[in-house]
């Protein structure tokens, strides 16, 4: 024997809600955390660029490419320290041409990403 669900609403059960509201119907979960993006252009083809993403990580930052060149680029994830003076310090990612995909950085609570440059040096 298949069995149904019956609903019971609170009008059916003659329980009026003085002030009650129903909650807000969302499209989805709104992240407050900011997105950056930057670019590498490629030597080939002409006009074509690695695109990174990320956001704002807390103790991790995950960077997301796609490169459109026709060869590997190497990127430079140029971190900040947020403590005292701070100093940069880069952690690189070489890519090859025509892949996307994601990487995560393990950056540590005292540090962010400033910004991605092409080559792996400051």
């Amino acid at each position: 024997m298949k069995m149904g669900k019956t609903l019971l609403t609170a009008s059916a059960l003659g329980i009026a809600l003085v002030g009650a509201t129903a909650p807000a119907a969302t499209a989805g979960t709104m992240s407050t955390q900011a997105k950056h993006t930057a670019s590498i252009a490629c030597s080939s083809p002409k006009n074509a660029k690695a695109n990174y993403s990320w956001g704002d990580g807390f103790t991790s930052v995950t960077v997301y490419f796609n490169n459109h060149c026709s060869h590997k680029v190497s990127a430079g994830i140029v971190l900040k320290d947020t403590t005292g003076g701070g100093a940069l310090s880069v952690e690189c990612m070489t890519t090859n041409g025509g892949t996307s995909g994601k990487k995560k950085f393990h950056i540590g609570v005292d540090h962010v990403v400033k910004r991605i440059q092409e080559g792996c040096s400051i």
